[in-house]
């Protein structure tokens, strides 16, 4: 049995290391509760950590009688290695700071499929660290293991995650086991979220409240599955049972995904209408150029996001920064076009040269703005909004006459090029706006930042 707990500790530290983000909660004098049978499949493999050779296959012997058949005792060594591995991922220190679960049957039960599907995963590249100059093949080959049930629906769940994240299933599997018993649905939500825009745009206090929806979606999607075991299913059954265990774990993070995007909507249309209402309460008090610039380069990215039907990548704080605002709408509108990729440079210069102008234009604007008694706001977001109109008309006559490669690389050519489109027919004026039009009658030029054909709000 001594042999057994340096082999369980040695095991529990290696999966602290893969995790990289996970801590054992092992300490000295603590062992796991193995069964009686998980320890007999280990004392074979703990006995022989300083020379695994010894584990080679065997001919079968009863007494002084061989009886031809070969035994080989590695078998039982990897079942029992990758039960341990597993263990051990479940022994990781939970998130205290993880909110408390709606359905704690549902949070053991996805926890318990994560962490088979991680040792299913990562036993095989962790038994060359189990022993003295070991190698991946020490125990001989780990079979791809057929897996069924929440632990098949679990790994399906990691590849629909790397799908959307880039990332390796290895990668996934690691990152949610890391947070401990519990943390796997909130690990799932966190890389599902890091790089959407939308969410990254909310404001910090809302986000935690979008996190949680999300992870206990996914907790209860996943515990709505059908628990039915492969024994009790009928032969015929087999195969589409399997079919769906995957189908059913990898929906689970469809379900998650666009949730997020129907939720992030909501409360991003939510908290635009509170703003309204904030400032239709307050006394007027007239912006200065530097919040009308920013007003104008909101309305300006979202303009374009609708256009070019994607969003951009700018952050919440970058979105009514001018510069940021005129660079990532030229880039936007450029990639989303049929101009010709050596031209797209010469064609992004001229497209956010026009639009800088647009912004020098701006004091002399609100100087007419101010003089005709309109709201000041009001016609910034118009004014954005029309600059996005022609960011689009501007991409549209390049891709009818590409500005030469060169211009990129010359101040002066951009200028020039932009200059070529700005009498264009079909430029759209940057006209003075009349008195007593509203926001809702000029829905063409300016529309709230959630207008993008993929249903995000941005």
């Amino acid at each position: 049995m001594a042999d057994v707990g340096n082999l369980v500790r040695k095991v529990d530290q290696l999966v602290e290391k893969d995790t990289v983000d996970g801590v054992s909660s092992l300490r000295l004098g603590r062992q796991f509760e193995l069964s009686k049978g998980h320890e007999e499949m280990l004392e074979p493999l703990a006995a022989n950590l300083d020379l695994p050779g010894r584990l080679a296959p065997v001919i079968h012997a009863i007494g002084d009688r061989r009886d031809g058949q070969w035994y080989d005792p590695r078998a039982d060594a990897r079942a029992g290695l990758t039960e341990l591995v597993a263990l051990c991922a479940g022994s990781l220190e939970p998130d205290p700071t993880l909110p408390p679960p709606a359905d704690p049957e549902a949070r053991d039960r996805l926890t318990r499929a994560v962490n088979r599907a991680y040792a299913a995963n990562a036993t095989p590249r962790l038994v060359a660290d189990l022993f003295p100059n070991g190698r991946s093949d020490d125990l001989g080959q780990f079979t791809p293991p057929q897996l069924e049930g929440d632990v098949a629906a679990a790994r399906a769940m990691a590849i629909a995650i790397g799908a959307r994240t880039g990332m390796r299933e290895a990668d996934v599997l690691r990152k949610l086991v890391a947070d401990g018993p519990g943390g796997a649905a909130y690990a799932a939500t966190d890389l599902l979220l890091r790089n959407r825009p939308d969410y990254q745009r909310l404001p910090g206090e809302q986000q935690p409240g979008i996190r949680r929806h999300l992870a206990r979606s996914i907790e209860a999607g996943f515990a709505a599955r059908d628990v039915r075991q492969a024994a009790e299913r009928e032969l015929t059954e087999e195969l589409e049972a399997r079919r769906e265990d995957v189908s059913g774990g990898a929906g689970t993070i469809d379900v998650a995904s666009a949730m997020a995007t129907d939720e992030l909507g909501k409360l991003h249309t939510f908290l635009q209408d509170i703003d309204y209402w904030q400032r239709s309460a307050e006394p007027y008090a007239e912006p200065q150029l530097d919040e009308v610039r920013g007003i104008v380069a909101e309305r300006l990215v979202s303009r374009v996001e609708h256009h070019a039907g994607t969003a951009t990548d700018l952050t919440f704080d970058q979105l009514r920064v001018p510069a940021a605002a005129t660079d990532a709408a030229a880039a936007t509108m450029v990639t989303a076009s049929t101009i010709p990729h050596e031209s797209r440079p010469a064609a992004r210069a001229a497209t956010a040269t026009m639009l800088t102008e647009g912004f020098d234009e701006l004091p002399a604007r609100m100087a007419e703005w101010r003089a005709d008694g309109w709201d000041m706001r009001q016609h910034a977001e118009l004014y954005g909004g029309a600059l996005g109109d022609r960011t689009l008309a501007a991409v549209r006559t390049f891709e009818r006459r590409p500005p030469s490669p060169r211009a990129a690389a010359a101040p002066d050519r951009a200028q020039n090029a932009a200059a070529s489109f700005a009498t264009d027919p079909a430029m759209p004026p940057l006209r003075r706006i009349h008195a007593g039009e509203s926001r809702r009658a000029d829905e063409s030029s300016v529309r709230p930042r959630n207008g993008g054909t993929d249903g995000l709000t941005r």
